[in-house]
């Protein structure tokens, strides 16, 4: 084999693994915004150092999709991070014209009906999971378009001016802790806001919060890892 065969192999190796990761995140960032869209009717209650706080279930779905932009607008820049965003926002799109065809295409499309198996009780625990979500999807779409915009915006502008300083971490804490507090803010008053005590409604907006950069923080050794991976440093390099 000529050592000109063996860069070759090399380099489809380093790019096949830079492709890897670019694959990983945008499924990752995907997967992680419909599961947010689907789960967020849902509100547990977490205890924090005896601080009941509710937070909708799709809090961590959703905080992971700025790992994967952050990683993006890191390795491949700002255009590519903001191509996944506005595929995101089709996605969720897609995804509330799916859910209200399921809810009701027998309503309005002539030859669609349901099966005898498909009981009353069973029409209505769907229209309470996926009806009671539309309000919920549409306030998500909202509010992941900014706030994700938001955080890409902000995590390029620093990008450019800490250039060489070794930031990667500051720069991905503070453009995902900034757009999730504002996205947090916003969704949580425009999904179940006035059918919610406001009492409820603080809770959650700061059950969220708190949930957002506690992933925020615990996932700046991944942004690291899949930087590294996709560029070719050793894993465990954590400058840059």
């Amino acid at each position: 084999m000529t050592e000109q065969t063996k860069t070759g192999l090399l380099g489809a190796e380093r790019v096949n693994r830079r492709d890897f990761v670019l694959v990983f995140c945008i499924s990752l960032f995907m997967v992680s915004l419909v599961t947010a869209a689907v789960t967020a009717i849902k509100i547990n209650a977490v205890s924090i150092f005896g601080w009941e706080l509710l937070v909708p279930a799709g809090s961590l779905a959703f905080a992971i999709t700025y790992l994967a932009t952050d990683v993006i607008s890191e390795v491949w820049g700002r255009a590519t991070a903001l191509m996944v965003v506005f595929a995101g926002l089709a996605m969720r799109l897609v995804i509330l014209i799916l859910f209200l065809a399921a809810l009701y295409a027998e309503n309005v499309v002539g030859f669609v009906g349901v099966a005898d198996s498909w009981t009353q009780e069973r029409q209505q625990a769907f229209e309470g999971v996926l009806g009671s979500s539309l309000r919920i999807n549409i306030a998500g779409i909202i509010a992941f378009g900014i706030s994700a915009l938001v955080d890409v915006f902000l995590f390029h502008f620093l990008h450019t001016r800490q250039e060489g300083k070794n930031l990667l971490w500051l720069r991905n804490n503070v453009s995902t802790m900034l757009s999730q507090v504002f996205n947090s803010v916003f969704f949580i008053v425009a999904a179940f806001g006035w059918s919610l005590p406001w009492a409820a409604i603080g809770s959650l907006i700061i059950g969220q919060i708190v949930v957002k950069l506690l992933v925020a923080a615990f996932d700046t050794p991944l942004v690291y890892l899949l930087r590294n991976l996709a560029t070719g440093r050793k894993l465990l390099d954590f400058r840059g």
